[in-house]
């Protein structure tokens, strides 16, 4: 708790006072404190009317874009993953999909990201290789198989909407003449969940799934550049742009299977209506 509390007012401190709408009178709305996800969740929250951000902020909205506060909220800029642990001490919190997922509380979400909206389009998951691979006849049949129907429809029916398909797509990937054994790197959820639905549908094509599953964003992509993983599954487009850049790695995207949207979850405060008044 004390963790919290100091994270809460060093969250408060770091914004202006119309993000943190004067202090103690507001609800209290976590959102992932990284640029990225914090402003997918600023976003989230302004298309339902919490907040409104100047014009054009877009994808690249801070708490500093925030123009108008009419209920007065106060943003809590937390770790992405911690959301989930901290929502009992917050009103509301915006929180990724695959830590909803992963926290078991998928079940609870108020409201999601839109599937048309530009962050849910920008923001997808994708498999990913090292740059020459993208052909590879075992990663085609990889690709192949998480847009198949089967998965799409598995993704669709297991996840409450947290995590959503991009839809089925008819990949034509080539027969194998012998089996082929792949190591894909994923997070826990819900990606290796996912992967571990396709193993048996690989199977029947000739591709041996070994699936190691990772609980950090740089060891995945370092292990496919460095050729001890044949791919991985974990990221988004952006997140991986950036890695390339910063790192020096050649990593390609071959296929987007999901996306996880962005959802708003009740902790002290159970219903968004309490913004409509």
């Amino acid at each position: 708790m004390k963790k919290f509390l100091s994270l809460l007012a060093a969250g408060c401190l770091a914004l202006s006072l119309v993000a943190c709408g004067g202090g103690s009178k507001g609800y209290q709305i976590g959102i992932p404190g990284d640029a990225t996800n914090g402003a997918r969740a600023l976003l989230l929250l302004e298309a339902q009317g919490i907040i409104t951000l100047k014009e054009g902020a877009g994808l690249k909205a801070t708490e500093r874009d925030i123009q108008d506060n009419p209920f007065n909220v106060s943003i809590v800029a937390m770790e992405a993953a911690a959301l989930p642990s901290g929502l009992p001490d917050l009103d509301f919190a915006v929180i990724n999909g695959n830590y909803a997922s992963g926290a078991g509380i998928v079940d609870s979400v108020l409201v999601s990201e839109d599937p048309e909206s530009v962050a849910a389009q920008t923001y997808g998951n994708i498999l990913a290789v090292k740059e020459g691979r993208e052909n590879d006849p075992a990663i085609q049949v990889l690709a192949s198989v998480l847009m198949s129907q089967e998965v799409q429809d598995y993704i669709k029916e297991n996840y409450n909407g947290v995590v959503m398909p991009m839809g089925a797509k008819e990949i034509d990937a080539p027969a194998l003449s012998e089996s082929v054994t792949l190591k894909v790197g994923a997070s826990p959820s819900p990606h290796a969940e996912i992967l571990e639905f396709a193993t048996p549908l690989l199977a029947e094509k000739g591709v041996i799934l070994e699936i190691q599953e990772f609980d950090d964003y740089v060891m995945p992509n370092t292990a496919v550049e460095d050729g001890s993983l044949d791919a991985n599954y974990f990221q988004h487009q952006p997140y991986l742009d950036d890695f390339n850049a910063e790192q020096g790695t050649h990593i390609v995207s071959v296929v987007i299977p999901h996306y996880e949207p962005m959802g708003i979850y009740g902790g002290k405060t159970k219903d968004l209506s309490v913004f409509k008044k």
